[in-house]
């Protein structure tokens, strides 16, 4: 959807909605005059999502931190030089992700983009994709080298990332997607995949050229849990969330944890990684590349 629908729907709701708001006097009451924003994670808790709360807990109990843009993407960043206060690999799991049906789907499209039951372009991205991750991790030497064997996400995604799906970013899916866990958790996110195997030079070669022979996938998901832009995220009151308005619900939005943090000078965004999910692969991928 474009972002004029999107604008759309943000005024329409704002106007239908009652807004959590300030308190006249700010800070006895403990800053909104409604519903506190702290006691979402407990609202969270009772409908029986529990990762959605204890990532929101994170983010109220860090120090007052605003995501840069540039970390969005993750395109020139280098996740190994993050401090462990701005990037989370505890919380998400792979086991408790795939539990999800629109996480499932876009795992089967990913495996198949990678493996060349997708599309050529698809399969030509993921190959240059790892070849390059591979150089950049000195890899393409002069002798077999293995790749992708490291038990720490952060360290696969640097050096045998493949390739990546999106996950509910569409307008759309956000309007239907139900509230569940995975919607007060992540909301839209980013599913990954590196590979994990050998890669050995080729001798009697042109060119300085190397095979890489892959024997499994590794799956697993980034996202940033951040405040920054305009997005409502939901209408609540101490036990209750809806899509929809209600005259007993309070509508809440990115700006509505900034003034939080503005006013507690806490709150600190982080990236999140999930851990790994290894699949072997009953026949190994075969791959070539040439050292450029």
């Amino acid at each position: 959807m474009t972002k004029d629908f999107n604008d759309a729907a943000l005024a329409a709701t704002r106007l239908m909605a009652k807004p959590i708001s300030l308190a006249s006097n700010y800070p006895a009451a403990g800053c909104f005059k409604n519903i506190q924003l702290t006691d979402l994670p407990a609202a969270m808790e009772k409908n029986g999502f529990r990762v959605g709360a204890a990532l929101m807990r994170k983010w109220f109990t860090g120090a007052p931190f605003a995501m840069p843009s540039a970390w969005k993407t993750g395109v020139g960043v280098d996740h190994r030089s993050l401090t462990a206060q701005h990037i989370d690999t505890s919380i998400i799991s792979m086991p408790w992700a795939l539990r999800f049906g629109r996480t499932q789907e876009t795992y089967l499209e990913l495996k198949n983009a990678v493996s060349g039951n997708g599309s050529e372009r698809s399969l030509a991205f993921s190959q240059k994709e790892l070849f390059n991750n591979l150089r950049k991790a000195g890899k393409l030497g002069t002798h077999a080298t293995p790749f992708g064997i490291s038990p720490f996400v952060v360290g696969v995604h640097e050096t045998a990332h493949v390739n990546a799906r999106s996950v509910s970013a569409n307008g759309l899916e956000k309007l239907t997607d139900p509230i569940d866990d995975m919607y007060c958790a992540l909301g839209a996110f980013t599913l990954h995949v590196a590979a994990e195997g050998v890669v050995t030079p080729l001798e009697n070669a042109v060119a300085r050229a190397h095979r890489v022979d892959i024997h499994s996938l590794v799956f697993y998901i980034r996202d940033c849990y951040d405040f920054s832009g305009e997005q409502i995220l939901g209408h609540w009151n101490a036990s209750e969330v809806r899509k929809v308005p209600s005259s007993n619900l309070y509508m809440v939005e990115n700006a509505s944890f900034r003034e939080w943090r503005s006013h507690h000078q806490k709150g600190g965004d982080f990236i999140v990684f999930s851990d790994l999910y290894r699949e072997r692969l009953k026949t190994p991928l075969t791959w070539h590349c040439k050292v450029t």
